[in-house]
């Protein structure tokens, strides 16, 4: 009888190891960020693979979530302020365009927000959690994954976008023999 409950504790600890593994198997800094397509709000189609040359700041969210909220306000402050420099979205996970729609309105928002209203660009993501910030950089790579939202956030994820511009911006002067 003790072998039977032996061998019970092992599996357990076994399938526990396998989950806690599971879920670090997951999007990395690093590699080739996944493709997708996605329609705006203002109903255009965009091609996360045709917007390389800039980075790409993705901020996954929804209008219900309170952590989310409070980080907006950077991700329109990012868009004003680098709107020429690097691809700046929201993308909003699994809500309706009209919610979403009425929340930009109603908060004045004028970023880029992005639809993903079947999760399924989430999930390609890792996004277990919400706001979920990934950059991307002008080559399509992962270059920061960040999940949450806290005090001093917005300066990491500044500071990581601008070193991704500067790249960039090298990378593309030497290409054109500058």
């Amino acid at each position: 009888m003790r072998y039977k409950g032996f061998i019970a504790a092992v599996a357990g600890v076994l399938c526990m190891v396998g989950a806690i593994a599971r879920l670090d198997e997951g999007l990395k800094p690093g590699e080739p960020a996944p493709n997708f397509t996605l329609e705006s709000l203002d109903g255009k189609s965009i091609k996360l693979s045709e917007l390389k040359g800039k980075p790409v700041f993705l901020d996954f969210w929804a209008t219900w979530c309170g952590p989310c909220r409070r980080a907006l306000p950077h991700t329109q402050a990012f868009s004003e302020k680098y709107k020429d420099k690097a691809h700046i979205f929201a993308v909003n996970v699994r809500e309706q365009k009209e919610t979403v729609q009425a929340f930009m309105e109603r908060n004045k928002y004028t970023f880029p927000v992005l639809m993903d209203t079947d999760g399924a660009v989430a999930s390609a993501y890792g996004v277990r959690g919400i706001p979920h910030f990934v950059l991307i950089d002008a080559k399509g790579n992962v270059q920061l994954i960040k999940v949450g939202y806290g005090a001093g956030v917005e300066k990491e994820l500044e500071s990581v976008l601008q070193r991704a511009i500067a790249l960039a911006e090298k990378e593309s002067r030497t290409a054109s023999g500058e």
